[in-house]
């Protein structure tokens, strides 16, 4: 029946009349919508209600990103051929490529007509005057969606599907937005938009996992209580993920959009707590926009359950204190879980510690505001014993793993904190430390949490107030500071130093004070984290695209894929590399997802080395032959390589995007691979 329709459409009812003006209104129909739009921006203006143009624009950009974006993903679900690649076509129009169930054409239609109604049925408009505005508002749409049909290029139940699908979208949008009349709802507004908008890059953007994100799957395939550099929470959560939606560059980071989403909530609630409910949720929105923290919205690293578990630590902390015995036993567990994550989550303790160093005096002269009646010493002192134990339980399953293997993430720890090295002084670290705080959290949100910081009373803010800033933020960023002057410290590594500068700057900006400076402090935070997201779109050269790293993995999985399934046709094949991060993302990326192993030929420690050797493939007695890649373009493999094999044969290979060169590699094929005699690791 609906192949009869279709034909009927496209064939029987076709003329040389019909054939220009449906491709218009195909190509051009949105151009019918301008007089309509024009007249409810006329209507706000007439009416003083300038907000609803504001209102208006956004339901609009909004309803089109969702509806084409989420259009789309039903179509590559869905997977429907198109009529005009199976049925009599007379090319019109050309056919795409594209799937066909929902029509995107349709659904976006839509979504504008449907948004375009509701915002006519203001009471300010006659009802005489919304019935025929409606009418053909809708006509449009409705002529949209007959082209599509008449030209061949959908079914009708991809455009009945697009109606349904539009109308939904367009309905949620507006009721969503147009509501939006609180901080409240705008705040939630953001959070939902921007996660969305965050599981489109993931699912959309030119890049490919990274190389740790990559690794750490790796772990997840391999459970453990424990890991050689970190503990193994990162490992359960990336397979918790993927057991969800599948061993693909979605399923490794959804956690990070749910983790930075949640963070933000609790942020509000900590502002909330100990400022205002608007400082709360200025401070959540101003987290996702800090280039530091919005990475970790979409990179799935070890940084996003850590930063989210030391927020809800913090959160927990403060209600604690409120005298609520179920929230120590709680926190001790989120501190544990923190542990398991990254082990820098000691220095909640630390700055637990300093809070209450003065906790009583600051809460003296408070008599009804949070933590303003310190509990007694004893029972304070008996429900911190309570909760720090109960996060060393939850943390000892990583104390015994290390135990069992020669307490290995010390030696790694202590090598990444450069003590092997000594005490020296380094003024090119220190510069570097400075440097990179300015780049990951931008100048003016540095200078302006500083200066809130060190002159509370520019702020007004109360002793417990500015104690709790103080404590939880500079034991963190003073350590990492001298620890700079030492040796290199990485970028990320004091990140929670500055979760208390969205607070004091929320609550700056709030009471109006330096508020074109925070505005301008925002303004520039906006560019820094939209140049993050649309970086790995300009293709740039590898030395000028910070994003870089994520890119030329999925093609060099695909060559090796085939090389791989030419070498079967002689034996087994066992891939492998001299480094983790080719030999994680290799694993990733191979068609298969196969066993891949990283050889020591001198190297420092890694995770590869704990798991079983490359040389127990000899066990299955049949020939085996080996790919192995290394970095860069080698004349020869390695003389390791070449005595564990008969014969290498070396092709050098560039990954590209787009045409621009991302990095070399030398792939080697191994012929009868005999056993291979590794070097003992002898650095961490």
């Amino acid at each position: 029946m609906e192949r009869e329709i279709l034909l009927f459409f496209h064939k029987t009812l076709a003329n040389s009349f019909l054939d220009p003006v449906m491709v218009f209104f195909t190509q051009r129909g949105w151009i019918f919508y301008i007089p309509i739009l024009f007249f409810i921006a006329l209507q706000a203006l007439k009416n003083q209600k300038k907000a609803q143009i504001l209102y208006l624009i956004l339901s609009l950009s909004i309803g089109i990103f969702l509806s084409d974006w989420l259009t789309q993903e039903i179509k590559n679900i869905v997977q429907r051929v198109r009529p005009c690649h199976t049925e009599y076509f007379r090319e019109i129009v050309g056919c795409t490529g594209s799937f066909s169930f929902p029509s995107n054409h349709v659904t976006i239609h839509f979504t504008i007509a449907t948004i375009l109604i509701l915002f006519l049925k203001e009471p300010t408009f006659s009802k005489r005057l919304k019935t025929a505005l409606t009418a053909y508002t809708l006509s449009i749409a409705i002529l949209v969606s007959i082209s599509r049909v008449y030209l061949g290029v959908h079914w009708p139940s991809d455009v009945l599907a697009g109606c349904f699908w539009g109308i939904l979208l367009g309905f949620v949008t507006y009721k969503t937005i147009v509501n939006t009349n609180s901080i409240k709802r705008a705040f939630y507004l953001f959070l939902i938009v921007f996660s969305l908008f965050r599981i489109y890059f993931i699912l959309h953007a030119p890049v490919d996992i990274s190389p740790d994100e990559a690794h750490y799957w790796e772990w997840s395939r391999r459970p453990d209580v424990s890991y050689y550099s970190k503990g193994p929470m990162i490992a359960y959560l990336i397979a918790f993920s993927t057991w969800i939606f599948g061993d693909n560059p979605f399923g490794v980071r959804a956690l990070a959009v749910v983790f930075s989403f949640l963070s933000s909530i609790l942020i509000y609630k900590i502002g909330k707590e100990l400022f205002s409910e608007k400082a709360g949720y200025i401070a959540g929105i101003l987290f996702q926009l800090i280039p530091l923290f919005t990475v970790y919205g979409v990179i799935f690293t070890i940084d996003s359950p850590f930063i989210f578990f030391w927020i809800f630590s913090i959160y927990l902390f403060m209600k604690a204190l409120e005298g609520k015995k179920a929230y120590w036993v709680l926190l001790g567990i989120i501190i544990g879980f923190g542990l398991l994550t990254k082990y820098t989550m000691a220095f909640f303790y630390l700055c637990m510690f300093v809070y209450l160093l003065k906790y009583k005096s600051v809460c003296a002269s408070e008599s009804d505001s949070l933590l303003s009646k310190p509990a007694p010493a004893h029972s304070l002192a008996l429900a911190l014993t309570l909760s720090l134990t109960l996060s060393l339980i939850v943390f000892s399953p990583v104390i015994v793993w290390n135990f069992q293997h020669d307490w290995v993430t010390l030696k790694h720890t202590a090598g990444q904190a450069n003590i092997y090295e000594g005490f020296k002084i380094s003024l090119k670290s220190l510069s570097e430390f400075i440097g990179s705080q300015l780049l990951v959290v931008t100048p003016l949100i540095f200078a302006l949490g500083f200066y809130f910081i060190f002159k509370p009373s520019a702020l007004n803010l109360i002793k417990r107030q500015w104690w709790f800033i103080i404590s939880f933020s500079m034991p963190v960023f003073a350590f990492f500071l001298l620890k700079s002057i030492q040796g290199k410290v990485q970028a990320n590594w004091a990140m929670m130093s500055y979760i208390p500068f969205l607070f004091t700057i929320a609550y700056a900006f709030e009471r109006k004070i330096l508020k074109k400076l925070i505005i301008s402090a925002i303004a520039l935070s906006c560019i820094f984290t939209i140049l993050t997201y649309t970086m790995p779109f300009m293709n740039l050269s590898a030395k000028l695209d910070p994003s870089s790293r994520l890119k030329g993995w999925k093609e060099l999985g695909i060559k090796v894929s085939g090389i791989k399934k030419e070498l079967e046709k002689d034996g087994k094949v066992v891939i492998f590399s001299d480094r983790y991060q080719i030999s994680s993302e290799l694993a990733f990326y191979v068609e298969g997802k196969p066993k891949v192993y990283c050889i020591n030929l001198g190297r420092r420690m890694n995770q590869y080395d704990v798991w079983e050797s490359i040389n127990t493939e000899l066990l299955s007695k049949e020939k085996i032959n080996g790919i192995f890649v290394m970095y860069g373009i080698k004349n020869e493999a390695p003389e390791e390589v070449k005595k564990a094999v008969d014969k290498c044969d070396g092709e050098s290979f560039s990954a590209q995007k787009k045409g621009v060169k991302i990095r070399d590699y030398t792939i080697f094929k191994c012929y009868n691979f005999k056993g291979i005699n590794e070097k003992k690791p002898e650095t961490y």
